[in-house]
């Protein structure tokens, strides 16, 4: 019985720091605001990454083809409009 206690105690001190300071009023400190400076700083780390990344391939020519193109393009798949291509 003692354990469920604790873990009630546990759980009440969880809900209170969660949301707590949004009850109090203070919403600076609420998951909401947390959660939002979270995804603000995930957003700006990904920004920067993303401008390092582009940045090495400023200047560089692009990659060449993996795959080649066909040499001829097939005619007969475009039987239906072999009058108007002449």
């Amino acid at each position: 019985m003692k354990q469920h206690k604790n873990r009630l105690y546990f759980l009440t001190a969880l809900a209170v720091m969660t949301n707590g300071f949004s009850l109090i009023g203070s919403a600076h400190g609420s998951v909401g605001a947390v959660a939002k400076n979270i995804e603000a700083i995930h957003s700006i780390s990904r920004g920067i990454v993303t401008e390092l990344a582009l940045r090495g391939h400023s200047g560089n020519p692009p990659a060449g083809r993996d795959f080649p193109l066909p040499a001829v393009f097939d005619m007969s798949s475009l039987v239906c409009c072999r009058d108007h291509l002449a």
